[in-house]
C-alpha cells in the first residue's frame, strides 16, 4: 500500500490491449497502477506491493482468476472487482462466493468501473460502525471488534472480506432487531442500484459457512422470511 493519499490499483489480465486501457484511464483518475498479465505474476504482486484493490480477469490461461481469487484470499482481504466477459447471474454469485466484492462485465462503461472502484475503496478505509465496544455472544464463543476489524469465532480469528465484516457489523450492532433487506443492503452496499438481493443472500451464505456450526441450521444469522435478517442476543 502506498504511502502517499493515491490509491494503488492492481490490474490482473492476460489481455496486454486491456491492461493498457484499464491502467490509462485508472492513471487520469489519479490511481497509482500496478499489472500483472498473469494470475501467478498477480499474486506474487498482491503479496509484494499490499494494493488499495484490484481488478482481475477471470478467464485466463494457466491459473484462471478464481484460483487466484481463492489463493490471495488465504493472506489478503483487500477489495477485488472481477473484470471479466463472462456474464449471467451463476457466473456472478461465483465469484462473489470465491470472495470477490464486485463484478463488472466487459464491455462496461468507465464511469460506471470508477464508481464501483470508489466505493470499494470507500467500503474499505472506513470504519464500519461508530459503536468501539466488542460485541460478544454465546458467551463469547463469537466476538465482533467493529473498530479493530477482527472477528473471533470459538477462539480463532476469522478472515473476512472488508464487505463481510461490514455486514456481520452491522447485524451484530443491531442484535435483537430484525433489519429489512434494503435496510442491510443500504447500510453495508451504499446507494448502489446495481446491488440487490441475490449479492445479498451470498454473503450471508458465506458468513455462515465461515461462523457456524452447522450452516444449514444457523445460530448466530437467522433469517426472518420475506423481511430480512437479524442476529439473537444470545
Amino acid at each position: 500500500m502506498q504511502a502517499g493519499n493515491a490509491a494503488e490499483i492492481l490490474v490482473v489480465d492476460d489481455v496486454p490491449e486491456m491492461a493498457d486501457f484499464l491502467r490509462e484511464i485508472l492513471i487520469k483518475e489519479g490511481y497509482q497502477v500496478a499489472v500483472a498479465h498473469s494470475a501467478r505474476e498477480g499474486l506474487r504482486r498482491a503479496h509484494q506491493d499490499d494494493p488499495d484493490l484490484v481488478l482481475l480477469d477471470a478467464m485466463m490461461p494457466g491459473m484462471d482468476g478464481w484460483t487466484m481469487l481463492d489463493h490471495l484470499r488465504e493472506f489478503s482481504n483487500v477489495p477485488v472487482i472481477m473484470v471479466t466477459v463472462v456474464d449471467g447471474l451463476d457466473e456472478k454469485v461465483r465469484g462473489l462466493d470465491h470472495g470477490a466484492d464486485d463484478y463488472v462485465t466487459k464491455p462496461f462503461e468507465i464511469q460506471e468501473l470508477m464508481a464501483r472502484i470508489r466505493a470499494a475503496l470507500r467500503r474499505a478505509s472506513v470504519p464500519p460502525a461508530r459503536e468501539g465496544s466488542v460485541l460478544a455472544f454465546d458467551e463469547e464463543r463469537l466476538v465482533v471488534n467493529p473498530t479493530s476489524y477482527q472477528v473471533m469465532c470459538r477462539g480463532k480469528q476469522i478472515k473476512l472480506s472488508p464487505i463481510e465484516h461490514s455486514l456481520i457489523v452491522y447485524l451484530a450492532v443491531n442484535a435483537g432487531r430484525v433489519l429489512t433487506y434494503d435496510q442491510i443492503l443500504e447500510n453495508v452496499w451504499g446507494p448502489d442500484p446495481e446491488t440487490s438481493l441475490s449479492n445479498l443472500k451470498v454473503y450471508i451464505r458465506r458468513l455462515r459457512q465461515k461462523l457456524e456450526l452447522d450452516p444449514s441450521r444457523p445460530r448466530y444469522i437467522l433469517n426472518q422470511w420475506g423481511i430480512g435478517y437479524y442476529m439473537d442476543r444470545i
